[in-house]
């Protein structure tokens, strides 16, 4: 009687170990899988960072824009302080201009806009003074580049002031 009792038992405890590591199991699962969004996410995110940046180096190769320019005849004129900015308003972005670029081997496209920002003073001299030096104003450009979004993908966008 004695022998029954004890094989019962270790059914029972074989049983809660066997249940213990499959939440050890599931539990392990569950962490890989999020893991696996986060370096998948960081990777997304990555190459939508290296598509802007590729995207603010050609664009910047076409500045000045010359005339007549299929994408330039006139950039955006300069924001009028106290407005919102354009470059975050979603409808803008229809209009933008968008150009092809390779990041590891793969073709991707990103979207620009060019306000032209007007002429404005060297900050690296303070002393110039335009009326007397004309060339210490010069045309000033702000760049907003961007991937081109994809649903569920990574977005980003990089903004610079650029001077010629």
């Amino acid at each position: 009687m004695l022998q029954q009792q004890q094989r019962g038992i270790a059914l029972v405890l074989s049983l809660l170990m066997l249940v213990a590591i499959t939440l050890l199991a599931v539990s392990a699962m569950r962490g890989t899988t999020l893991q696996e969004k986060m370096a998948s996410n960081l990777n997304d995110r990555e190459i939508a960072k290296q598509v802007a940046e590729a995207t603010l180096r050609q664009v910047s190769t076409l500045l000045p824009p010359a005339a007549g320019s299929a994408w330039f005849n006139a950039p955006i004129p300069a924001p009028v302080q106290g407005t919102a900015d354009r470059w975050n308003n979603a409808a803008i972005w229809g209009n933008a201009g968008t150009v092809a670029v390779a990041v590891n081997g793969v073709s991707y496209n990103g979207q620009f806009l060019v306000e032209n920002m007007g002429f404005w003073t060297s900050r690296q001299d303070p002393t110039c003074k335009p009326k007397e030096n004309p060339l210490c104003e010069r045309q000033t450009y702000r760049i907003t580049v961007r991937n081109q979004p994809q649903a569920g993908r990574a977005a980003v966008v990089v903004q610079v002031v650029w001077r010629i």
